[in-house]
């Protein structure tokens, strides 16, 4: 068994996911009901009544639920991928700030797109600032914008949703 020897003290600014301040936010809690973790920090849709999912083609504004929300209350063994597990309930950030990866690069208050792909893509559940086409098309979401500046691609940045509950 290893034992950890060394600490940082260096800890990063934020994560994928995570809230922005202590200032109201809205979150609801959906159920991963595919076979894959959906990492934090992306977007999600409906998938059923109680559930969300990484959107597929043909995903629509309208069935956007919110990102994954950073859970340090989720035990996770290294080298997983950190974020929604399947079968199990998590957390979606509705509205409030909350940091994300742009997938380009974005400036203060640009509108934000969500990444749904043609289905030939990796990236569904990123977010942009253009509407893209193929494996980056996306979909606007009406009420949201960025609200920090990155200086290049898939850097984190904050977007601010208020889509409700």
């Amino acid at each position: 068994m290893t034992v950890q020897t060394s600490y940082s003290i260096a800890h990063a600014a934020a994560l994928a996911g995570m809230v922005m301040t202590l200032e109201a936010f809205n979150s609801v809690s959906k159920l991963n009901k595919g076979a894959s973790v959906i990492p934090y920090g992306l977007g999600v849709v409906t998938d059923g009544d109680n559930g969300a999912k990484l959107p597929g083609a043909g995903a629509l504004a309208t069935q956007f639920n919110g990102v994954v929300m950073y859970e340090i209350n989720r035990a996770q063994a290294d080298g997983d991928v950190a974020g929604a597990v399947p079968n199990q309930d998590f957390t979606v950030v509705t509205h409030g700030e909350i940091w994300v990866t742009a997938d380009l690069q974005v400036a203060k208050d640009d509108p934000v797109y969500f990444i749904v792909s043609d289905g030939t893509g990796t990236k569904q559940g990123l977010f942009s600032n253009v509407i893209g086409a193929a494996a980056t098309l996306a979909v606007l979401i009406p009420g949201a914008k960025w609200t920090t500046s990155t200086t290049g691609a898939t850097q984190l940045a904050k977007i601010s949703l208020g889509i409700g509950g």
